[in-house]
């Protein structure tokens, strides 16, 4: 029988992975004996279960003899960048040191050759949303090194979340080394779903992106959820932010944008932050944390006027304007959306001009000026129909019924609520349909129909709840509490069928 091929694979990490360094040698062990046998191959264990030792570090020259003589080299990080390692300038950690020799030594390409040994693999123990926003200097130490891995396109790296994981990335990877399979972007083995360099993570996303607004959400769910596994691209985390805010997971959106605003810095005077900054206080503005949206909103206007950068100022002064409508500062709202019309008309973005004359729409209808607000609402539904932007169509729909509910148009609102309804469903916009069932819910009441409206109002409240809008459900709730103690009244004065009589109240309806 020929002597064994040998594979000298050397593994190294920082002290906080110590259950998967003592899985590593298993897991060596385990294709040994099997894998290994069938093939004539033995897999040589160099580095971790040696060099991490808890009796105390082995000497640099003989990790540095191991890293030359590796033919597989696996980098394993989680949250530590490393023990500080004063005599390994320029590097700031012995795990950098070990990491930038084998890096180093596969680089080497003689003229007309092949690169040389080690194949290199770096693996990341996956990072909570919440631990990356608040991340230390270790982990920004670990995030950044990861960041420049994607960028150079040179090291392929993979995410595990658990030693189970772990293990099953180690022997794929190895196994695919031992018989000279080429991974490919995007490719799964024996069950085990490699997480992709980020540039393939970035084409997941767009195309999840294009399944959304196909209304294939279950599709465009799952490709998102792989898309943003541990990534840090900032492209992926806003188009992934944006489709579950959309569909109302703001729980998942949220996260996401914290871990942008970590990665662009909370600090920094960047557009990357400004655009973080922004898209946080829409969320909070959708949970009607309206006081820290306005924070958020008003830093990012300061670094947009500081860059300066048009484009991100529209943007502040309407999410400005939206947060000042919905404390009932209107005469600042209408200031905040004409400032953000000017400077869209400036830069000629259609899709930004409407969006500034269906906000405009919304605080004449709060004012009672009916005709001013449709004029709106049309012209901006005029330029999202000419952009073939559905969602769009969709809430400028909802606002027009609001219009003509009050103008006693009952069936032109209805045919314009179910319209409205209609489309958010096909998108899944749990919000815009929750806001469509109060709007039916508050024309049904119009027309006298309350089993009908509470029956709407129900679902509502009950979505509302569900997508982490509390103050909306409460808004639902108020009407359903309103239409119980009418009914109770009624009955007992009149004996039923009476309208209840009472003071004139704000105007009702739901924006999309």
């Amino acid at each position: 029988m020929t002597t064994p091929r040998t594979i000298r694979v050397f593994a190294a990490s920082p002290s906080d992975l110590a259950v998967e360094r003592r899985a590593f040698k298993d897991v060596l062990e385990g294709l040994n004996a099997g894998f290994g046998d069938a093939l004539n191959i033995t897999f040589e264990p160099l580095g971790w279960e040696n060099t991490f030792a808890s009796t105390g570090r082995r000497s640099q020259e003989v990790i540095n003899k191991e890293i030359d003589r590796c033919d597989v080299f696996i980098l394993a990080m989680h949250r530590r960048w490393g023990q500080s390692a004063p005599d390994t300038k320029p590097h700031s950690s012995y795990t950098e040191k070990a990491f930038h020799r084998a890096f180093d030594r596969w680089k080497k390409k003689p003229k007309g050759k092949k690169r040389q040994a080690p194949t290199i693999f770096a693996f990341f123990k996956h990072i909570d949303p919440g631990q990356v926003a608040e991340a230390g200097p270790q982990l920004r130490r670990v995030l950044g090194f990861r960041e420049e891995l994607a960028q150079s396109r040179e090291v392929l790296h993979a995410g595990f979340a658990n030693k189970t994981e772990f293990k099953t990335l180690v022997k794929v990877r190895l196994r695919a080394f031992a018989i000279g399979e080429n991974f490919k972007e995007g490719q799964m083995l024996a069950g085990a779903v490699i997480e992709q360099p980020e540039t393939f993570a970035l084409e997941l996303a767009e195309r999840a992106s294009k399944a959304a607004l196909n209304g294939h959400l279950d599709e465009a769910r799952k490709s998102f959820a792989q898309a943003t596994d541990g990534t840090v691209n900032l492209r992926v985390l806003f188009l992934a932010s944006l489709f579950y805010f959309r569909t109302g997971d703001l729980a998942t959106a949220k996260e996401l944008l914290e871990r942008w605003l970590a990665v662009s810095g909370p600090d920094a005077k960047t557009a990357d932050t400004a655009s973080a900054l922004g898209n946080l206080g829409l969320i909070y503005r959708t949970q009607g944390e309206l006081g820290r949206a306005e924070e958020l909103h008003l830093k990012a206007l300061a670094i947009n006027e500081q860059l300066p950068r048009p484009e991100g100022l529209a943007n502040d002064y309407a999410a400005l304007g939206l947060v000042y409508y919905r404390q009932e500062r209107l005469e600042e709202a209408h200031m905040m959306h004409s400032s953000a019309l000017f400077i869209e008309e400036s830069l000629g973005r259609q899709d930004g001009i409407a969006r500034q004359y269906g906000n405009l729409g919304l605080i004449h209808w709060d004012l009672g000026e009916l005709e001013s607000a449709e004029t709106m609402f049309k012209k901006a539904m005029a330029i999202y129909e000419s952009l073939r932007l559905e969602e769009c169509i969709g809430i400028q729909c909802g606002h027009l019924g609001l219009v003509y509910r009050e103008q006693g148009k009952t069936d032109s609102a209805e045919d314009m609520h179910i319209k409205a309804l209609a489309i958010s469903e096909k998108l899944g916009k749990k919000r815009g349909i929750a806001a469509q069932y109060g709007n039916l819910g508050f024309l049904a009441e119009v027309r006298g129909e309350m089993d009908r409206a509470r029956e709407l109002w129900t679902k509502a409240r009950d979505l509302f709840a569900k997508i982490d809008m509390p103050n909306d459900a409460d808004d639902i709730q108020e009407a359903l509490d309103r239409s119980t103690k009418q009914r109770t009244k009624s009955k007992r004065v009149t004996g039923g069928g009476g309208k209840p009589k009472g003071k004139a109240e704000k105007k009702k309806g739901k924006k999309s």
